[in-house]
């Protein structure tokens, strides 16, 4: 009986986290297409006029695809001298409760505007691109996939957006996350002992 109720326990908690798996992945758009499996990290950093684009690990990119979500309009705004193109939806699976926190909606935040341009410039191994920008109103989170062989690779996790107009906070979800990670290890470091 108390395994029984030791696996339920643990079956609801896997569940639970494994919610978390939704986020930080990449949904096909306009005309691309997204890899399989885990995507890599694509790294975005503020700069004076701008933001540079370059990968976790320093592998190269075909193509860089900057998207956005903002409270406000997108319209007139401008990455490298190129307009945003609008979307429906947000590429990029789990991000629009992590914008929500960013912004500071309860809940989610209602009439979001989406788009994304693509730079059409290839990154370097071990290099960054420096993009301008132009027009971007405040509370705008902006994401980098990065393409490689025709595929997006890369993308910005929902933890490293750069957000335009408010200072970045880590999402709650993976705060969490690593809490109940700690406790987990504590837990069984605390089994140990006792045997």
């Amino acid at each position: 009986m108390r395994a029984r109720k030791y696996f339920g326990l643990l079956l609801a908690l896997f569940c639970l986290l494994s919610i978390s798996a939704l986020a930080n992945t990449c949904n096909d758009f306009a005309t691309f297409t997204c890899g399989q499996g885990t995507p890599n990290v694509a790294r975005l950093a503020s700069s004076s006029g701008g933001f540079t684009v370059s990968t976790s690990n320093g592998a190269a990119a075909d193509d860089i695809i900057i998207v956005a979500a903002s409270l406000g309009s997108l319209a007139g705004a401008q990455l490298n001298g190129t307009s945003f193109t609008s979307l429906s939806t947000f590429p990029e699976g789990g991000a629009l409760g992590a914008i929500s926190t960013a912004f500071g909606c309860s809940g989610t935040c209602s009439g979001l505007s989406f788009g994304f341009v693509d730079l059409q410039s290839a990154l370097a191994a071990n290099g960054s691109v420096s993009v301008s920008a132009s027009g971007l109103p405040a509370n705008t989170a902006l994401y980098a996939m990065l393409v490689v062989n025709g595929k997006i690779e890369f993308i910005t996790p929902n933890s490293a957006a750069l957000i335009i107009g408010k200072s970045v906070v880590p999402e709650p979800g993976t705060m969490t996350l690593l809490g109940t990670g700690l406790v987990g290890l504590a837990g069984l470091v605390r089994r140990k002992i006792r045997s």
